[in-house]
């Protein structure tokens, strides 16, 4: 039986069902109206190509690209076939690459195409970007550009900005090796070229006394400063990761945390079970019922950021030896085997992963009760040095 002719109307007409459907055009052999079950529609012409049967997609149904433009595109697609071409070749072939010219073309598709997309906190390799790198030798063409320019570079940065420097190179190295493994840079510059400045250990842990003085100096602070840090020096978490709590990640009631694996350096969700004082802490906090960020001055829309005028103020109310907030981490992880508590569970409580690919890959067990139980032990350290301390007018951990 003969194909029926399609029409404008009867295209419009067809209805999207349970399975895809293809409609033939009784004017043009082997083309057909194809329905999707989603409503989509669209044109496609089967024909034998070099002997073997074929289909080629002619485009879908738009106002602009009808029956009209499908019967005229499916004709000349017939010729090309009649002629012995392939028309899907065509279709396949790659389009012209433009290779970028120089550093500063290789750094922006960098960006684009790898740390915008694959590099959860990719802002701050941006900034090694834009700040060291690109005002340097941003200009220079990729088939130029040596090792010596690669030294200047390092030379201009190191006597002022020395880790940066060491930054600096690494990125650098990271956006070549990047260029090279897509073919888009001929060369590495930085191969061979050792980091400028040799960094010192971090090993900064505070003692129980600087504790104790960095807890009752947070007396001096205001909300949200004063909480955040107190919740810090609790549980030892990131300090990003403490920045960026919101309450839709907390089960009071259960006494849990969760910071969701798109925001964890990990990747993966990371528990972190509340001890009684943390959960304390937590309640007194305003704005919890309008959800958003936990730690905030604009009732939970934004994360607090200001970070570095509430430590100064710590830092004068308390002589204490220079620390960073990341030091608050790295104490409690060194308190937790002062008090006994098993490495891989230490490790665990500050999100370390433990036990390699086979641990991330097989291992989903949360370790929920050895984790709250070394936060609890954590809790009443701080708790006693401060009670020892004397101090009147301190809030009770």
């Amino acid at each position: 039986m003969a194909a029926s002719i399609l029409t404008a109307r009867a295209i419009n007409a067809a209805k999207a069902q349970s399975k895809r459907q293809e409609i033939p055009d009784g004017i043009v052999p082997g083309m057909y109206l194809v329905v999707q079950p989603s409503g989509r529609k669209s044109f496609a012409l089967r024909s034998r190509i070099r002997g073997k049967s074929a289909k080629v997609t002619l485009g879908n149904v738009t106002q602009s690209f009808g029956l009209a433009e499908a019967r005229k595109a499916a004709r000349a697609t017939l010729e090309t076939i009649h002629a012995g071409d392939d028309p899907r070749r065509k279709r396949l072939a790659p389009a012209a690459v433009t290779l970028p010219k120089t550093v500063g073309d290789l750094a922006d598709r960098y960006i684009e195409q790898y740390l915008k997309k694959q590099v959860r906190r990719w802002k701050t390799a941006n900034g090694e970007i834009e700040c060291h790198i690109r005002p340097r030798i941003g200009h220079l063409r990729l088939d130029e550009i040596e090792r010596a320019h690669v030294r200047e570079m390092l030379a201009a940065i190191e006597p002022k900005f020395p880790v940066a420097a060491n930054r600096a190179l690494q990125r650098l190295r990271a956006l070549f090796n990047w260029g090279a493994e897509h073919d888009l840079a001929p060369s590495n510059p930085t191969v061979g070229i050792r980091r400028p400045t040799k960094e010192k250990p971090k090993d900064r842990t505070l003692s129980d006394d600087e504790l104790v003085a960095v807890w009752n100096a947070c007396d001096s602070l205001s909300y949200p400063a004063k909480e955040y840090f107190r919740f810090m020096i609790l549980c030892g978490q990131r300090r990003d990761d403490v920045r960026l709590m919101q309450w839709r990640e907390i089960d009071l009631e259960r006494g849990d945390w969760v910071i969701p694996g798109a925001r964890y350096k990990s990747g993966r969700a990371h528990l972190v079970p509340l001890t009684a004082d943390m959960i304390a802490l937590l309640r007194e906090l305003p704005f919890r019922n309008n959800g958003g960020y936990v730690f905030s001055v604009s009732g939970g829309e934004t994360p607090y950021t200001n970070l570095q005028k509430p430590k100064k103020v710590i830092d004068t109310s308390c002589d204490i030896e220079p620390w960073t907030i990341h030091d608050l981490r790295r104490t409690l992880r060194t308190g937790l085997s002062r008090l006994g508590i098993r490495p891989d569970i230490s490790e665990r409580v500050i999100g370390h992963t433990v036990g390699g690919i086979l641990g991330q890959t097989y291992d989903h067990y949360e370790f929920r009760s050895e984790k709250l139980s070394a936060l609890e032990a954590w809790g009443e350290l701080v708790g006693f040095s401060v009670d020892e301390c004397g101090v009147e007018d301190v809030v009770p951990i």
